[in-house]
């Protein structure tokens, strides 16, 4: 399972749903930190709550959205990429799966080597 985890850890599906758990964890901070509720942003954007929910359900959605949710929140932003392994970067909590399991995985086989 580890050597499972440590092969798919650059694939681009992981990487995908990596970036759009960051980016919807960073929007709900924004709307949070603006006091709005998902009703509230649709309204601001002209859109159906519905649709809110399904922007921050991880639902694929274009920079163009992003922009119109930025927008809405009257926040202007930026992209930086970075690679997570040498700069310390703090990403969405539920991103940390990966470490979890991996951590998991390693004191599972720590364990089993010690009882044999």
């Amino acid at each position: 399972m580890k050597n499972w985890l440590e092969e798919y850890k650059y694939d681009e599906e992981y990487i995908y749903y990596g970036l759009m758990l960051d980016l919807s964890y960073y929007l709900k901070q924004l709307m949070i930190e603006k006091g709005l509720n998902k009703k509230q942003l649709a309204q601001k954007m002209g859109v159906s709550p519905a649709y809110i929910t399904k922007i921050f359900s991880g639902q694929n959605i274009s920079l163009k959205t992003v922009a119109k949710i930025l927008s809405a929140l009257e926040v202007d932003a930026g992209i930086k990429i970075i690679d997570r392994e040498k700069i310390s970067y703090k990403t969405a909590p539920n991103r940390d799966l990966f470490k979890v399991i991996k951590k998991e995985i390693t004191n599972e086989s720590k364990s089993l080597s010690t009882a044999a």
